[in-house]
């Protein structure tokens, strides 16, 4: 059994465990934008914004907070929310030499505003209906493995096992769903707007 899962990926929900390693992944999947960028007058910017960002969100109380534990905090308390975690398994033929590795995240929640988060009722907010893509990343090493795929297919799935206002709202009609994401990223760009997961430009 542990023989055949050797170097296999998985997906399921973040546990405390899983922090520490989601953490780094989301800092390094910032790198990935600033290197993305073109020109170094373009990468400058980005990488003044990403550092503050950083600093901001991976502090104590931050929405990443010290070793993860914002994530934590977040994504396990919240009805509203969830984030997936990719799952590299590594090891022998037993589960006591099996090791995992944390390559890849994706966190879904209900709206687009996460200061108006969590969503309290369905009459009160616009966007009931619509779910929002965050902390996208995947490792180095796993990129254009399928694993950014298998993520978003998770993500998407939870959105639609989630309930649906009959009043509509913002970009939909009553009951239906809509999922959104913004990225400065063209390699993760690529990624949503490709066949296999199907997302839709509307703005540049």
């Amino acid at each position: 059994k542990w023989g055949e899962m050797n170097n296999s990926i998985i997906v399921r929900t973040i546990e405390p465990i899983d922090g520490p390693e989601a953490s780094i992944l989301w800092q390094r999947g910032l790198q990935q934008t600033i290197d993305a960028a073109t020109t170094e007058e373009k990468r400058k910017p980005y990488r003044e914004f990403f550092d503050n960002c950083v600093k901001e969100e991976c502090s104590e109380g931050g929405a990443v907070g010290t070793n993860g534990a914002g994530l934590i905090e977040f994504y396990c308390s919240n009805k509203d929310a969830c984030m997936f975690v990719a799952i590299q398994l590594k090891g022998g033929e037993d589960e006591a030499k099996l090791s995992s590795k944390v390559v890849g995240m994706v966190g879904v929640k209900r709206g687009m505003d996460s200061v108006k988060f969590p969503v309290d009722s369905e009459d009160k907010r616009e966007d009931y209906n619509t779910f929002s893509i965050w902390k996208m990343s995947v490792s180095e090493e796993s990129r254009g493995k399928g694993v950014g795929k298998k993520l978003m297919s998770k993500a998407e799935e939870w959105a639609r096992d989630q309930s649906s206002s009959s009043a509509g709202g913002v970009g939909g009609a009553a009951n239906s769903k809509r999922m959104r994401l913004y990225t400065a990223n063209p390699i993760a760009a690529a990624l949503y707007t490709s066949e296999d997961v199907g997302f839709i430009v509307e703005e540049k």
